[in-house]
């Protein structure tokens, strides 16, 4: 389990006061799926053959594709798709046949730069905290471990003891659950520029919205006095620091991804070092590493080839299966593929059926979805603010 996913499922700010000290914990048993979100936005603007078609024979024999329920209510139904693609929906792909056939169309892909690299994505998530009650309750074991700290330290086995159990507090408020179910929804642009030193923007909380489980819940969060729950304030800031591209892999950033090998069989001996190298491939099997590190690269500027050569590597995997066609959290279809990790978690991601794009990424526990970003829209920009052409 990666603990990048996972940490999404807090607000960055709230971890940020106790980053130095204390790793962030993973959320436990999260209960129901989210709520049905807006309706859909178009992906890149770039049109393709249908990949499909290089599949469509192997495709014989395979179960009946699924659909995605949120919150117990079926997403809506996308635009009826070309009359090509409705042929090949009732013949849905195995994993590997599919992934090859990305791996074809992908290869296909013009090479492209530019000076920014543009992404917009929709997350869904369960609220866990209130925001301020959080900070405040973390605010104040943190001032009690400074205490201790002056208090105590010439008693080490006492102040060995108070740290044990201000870091239990710390778990423990990290871990609870409010006592009704809410749920938020946001979108985040960035712009990451390739040239080292050039700034970079963010711009977040946008299209924020909360909606509850039932109108019980509701209630309950009014009689709790109704506490914030989400940064409702868009916020847009610039950073010129170089940034890695995930915690999985912390030697790769958005400027030096364009030196990845291109064939499947270099490309696979450096995931394979990267994966000893990583910081959690103790905790995650080389499936779920090359699931989380597949998610990073394909929202990433990586070299046609590149692409092409992931998808032969993740076809060559065991355990990644096809769930057929899906609908995602913003009403596009596409075809899911899941692995799971050994704590019984899935990770699952929603590849477009015609063009090889990742549409949408997920960790699902038992049926339900604990983490979901829509990749809205990507592609190159000239200039900060500016959407790609």
């Amino acid at each position: 389990m990666t603990d990048r996913l996972f940490a999404q499922l807090k607000p960055t700010e709230l971890d940020e006061m106790t980053e130095e000290a204390h790793r962030r914990r993973r959320s436990a048993d999260l209960a129901r799926a989210f709520q049905t979100p807006r309706s859909a936005r178009p992906s890149r603007n770039r049109f393709r053959t249908p990949f499909l078609l290089v599949a469509g024979a192997a495709a014989a024999g395979v179960a009946a594709a699924a659909v995605i329920v949120v919150s117990g209510e079926p997403t809506p139904p996308a635009t009826t798709p070309p009359t090509a693609r409705t042929a090949i929906a009732a013949k849905p792909v195995d994993a590997r046949s599919f992934l090859l056939a990305a791996a074809a169309t992908a290869v296909r892909e013009p090479a492209r730069s530019g000076r920014y690299w543009y992404v917009r994505e929709r997350t869904f998530q369960r609220v866990h905290v209130a925001p301020g009650e959080y900070m405040a309750a973390m605010q104040t074991l943190i001032a009690e471990e400074k205490r201790k700290e002056k208090e105590l330290k010439d008693k080490p086995d006492e102040l060995a003891a108070q740290r044990k159990d201000i870091s239990r507090k710390m778990g423990e408020l990290k871990n609870s659950e409010l006592p009704y179910q809410a749920f938020t929804a946001d979108t985040q642009e960035s712009w990451r520029a390739m040239k080292p030193g050039e700034a970079s923007r963010f711009a977040g909380h946008q299209d924020v919205s909360v909606t509850f489980g039932s109108p019980q819940d509701e209630a309950d969060w009014k009689a709790a006095g109704s506490p914030i729950l989400a940064e409702k304030r868009p916020a847009t800031r610039d950073d010129s620091s170089e940034r890695i591209l995930s915690i999985d892999n912390p030697s790769l950033t958005i400027q030096n991804i364009s030196r990845l090998p291109t064939s499947q069989d270099a490309l696979k001996r450096r995931l394979d070092t990267l994966f000893k190298q990583s910081p959690n491939s103790a905790q995650a099997g080389m499936t779920v590493y090359l699931w989380q590190t597949g998610v990073d690269l394909m929202t990433a500027p990586i070299k046609p080839g590149t692409r092409s050569a992931l998808f032969k590597v993740l076809a060559d995997q065991n355990g990644i299966t096809s769930q057929g066609q899906v609908t995602d959290a913003v009403g596009r279809t596409g075809v899911a593929l899941s692995t799971t990790g050994d704590d019984g978690i899935e990770f699952r991601m929603i590849i477009n059926e015609e063009t090889a794009e990742l549409l949408q990424y997920e960790v699902v526990q038992k049926g339900q979805p604990l983490l979901r970003v829509a990749l809205e829209q990507m592609g190159w920009a000239d200039r900060l603010g500016d959407l790609p052409a």
